[in-house]
């Protein structure tokens, strides 16, 4: 992939662009694995590559705003301010068209962008959000409520003009901070949410909840999960136990051995702990319709949006629950059902932290899917669960041209 703002020097965020991508995918790899080396069970071997493509791959967009109300300039945080990327290369068809609409609703609307070096003006940033069926969320930052009449007064011309926007909301920021956004989200027009269909499943991105950035990715990303934890299944059978799997590789039978099926009728019981939206919980769900799923994440919006994935796809074995994943993976563990046998883990960058990564060491769970978007905290949580060893593992190219890494790996206790 070219870019010309990139060979301008207007724009570095990719950082690797001039590096052939399979030389950018062999280094991120090779840091990844020789990060995580001393965590793996003997004769593990890692697995190609999770890629997507090279462009037109985001599925959000994030752009601050500069220049005034008569001409306003839509740049990426932390780039040049005075160059308009609304044509980044990284963004699907119809985005640069979606964001060009909101510059012009910024015009007709006169909303002064705002000035950081003097603390003046009012919008701050244009996100947008792309299902791959072309439907677009469009979301403005304000530093307040002023000018909502005024944005209210042309929004029907914005509409008509890209029907493909299904939702429109206003975000309250009011602090002078370097964050994106603030607390308080306003619905202007359109529906509630926005449908993208991700690998095998339909989910619903509410304005705040977490999508993944990379569509593609994440599909294959929860495929994976899902098929480990199908493998894992269909071993359950057999009489081994963990000690007669030492030194398998990660082909898939690394480590497998029964289930105790602790739950109801004796399903298999799984856990996806920060679940988000449901992408890995209803990739499990499809593949393992006996079992009996729990999805819990701290943000009660984003459980809206899983809830109503589930329901549109006729999904009745998952549980969603709106809660912090380390209070009540501990306080559940604890009641007369116990630990679950499969854990799905997908922390944010800061990793599962010390009290978690302890329960789970402590809490018999055998097998735990650990997908990271922070290879070193991976690193630091495996630490603190030395039973735990990796038997399978991916890297995973989410964000193509940078030094970003993230990876999947299956841990088995040994």
């Amino acid at each position: 992939m070219r870019c010309p703002h990139f060979d301008s020097g207007a724009c570095r965020s990719c950082t690797l662009l001039d590096l052939p991508r399979p030389r950018q995918l062999a280094e991120g790899g090779a840091r990844v694995e020789q990060l995580l080396a001393g965590h793996l069970a003997p004769g593990t071997v890692w697995a190609a590559p999770i890629v997507g493509p090279e462009a037109g791959f985001r599925a959000r967009g994030k752009m601050a705003v500069g220049g005034t109300a008569a001409a306003p300039v839509l740049t990426l945080p932390g780039q040049s301010a005075g160059t308009d990327l609304c044509d980044c290369p990284l963004y699907p068809d119809g985005v640069e068209q979606i964001l060009e609409g909101a510059k012009a609703l910024i015009r007709r609307a006169q909303v002064p962008p705002y000035d950081v070096a003097r603390r003046r003006g009012e919008i701050k940033n244009v996100l947008v959000t792309a299902s791959p069926e072309g439907e677009y969320l469009l979301r403005l930052v304000l530093r307040s409520e002023q000018a909502l009449d005024r944005l209210r007064e042309h929004l029907p011309r914005l509409l008509e003009d890209h029907p493909s926007l299904v939702a429109i909301t206003a975000n309250i920021h009011p602090e002078h901070t370097t964050a994106v956004e603030g607390e308080r989200e306003i619905h202007l027009a359109g529906a509630a949410s926005i449908a993208v269909r991700t690998g095998d499943v339909t989910l619903f991105a509410r304005p705040q909840s977490f999508l993944q950035t990379n569509t593609e990715v994440a599909g294959q990303l929860y495929r994976q999960a899902a098929t480990w934890v199908g493998e894992l299944a269909a071993a359950s059978g057999t009489d081994r136990s963990p000690d007669d799997d030492a030194g398998q590789g990660a082909s898939g039978d690394a480590g497998q051995g029964s289930l105790h099926g602790a739950g109801r009728d004796g399903a298999l019981r799984l856990w996806d702990l920060y679940c988000g939206i449901g992408g890995f919980a209803l990739h499990l769900a499809r593949a393992l319709p006996d079992a009996q799923i729990t999805g819990v994440e701290v943000s009660p919006q984003a459980i809206e949006g899983a809830r109503e994935a589930a329901t549109a796809a006729g999904v009745t074995n998952t549980t969603f629950l709106a809660d912090d994943a380390t209070t009540w993976a501990i306080a559940e563990a604890a009641g007369a059902a116990g630990p679950p046998d499969i854990a799905v883990v997908n922390p944010p960058r800061r990793g599962l932290g010390r009290e978690l990564a302890g329960w789970l060491e402590r809490s018999g769970v055998r097998d735990v899917i650990y997908s990271s978007c922070n290879p070193s905290t991976l690193a630091t949580d495996l630490a603190a669960m030395p039973s735990l060893r990796i038997v399978a593992g991916r890297y995973v190219d989410m964000f193509p041209h940078t030094a970003h890494a993230e990876v999947i790996v299956r841990l088995r206790r040994s």
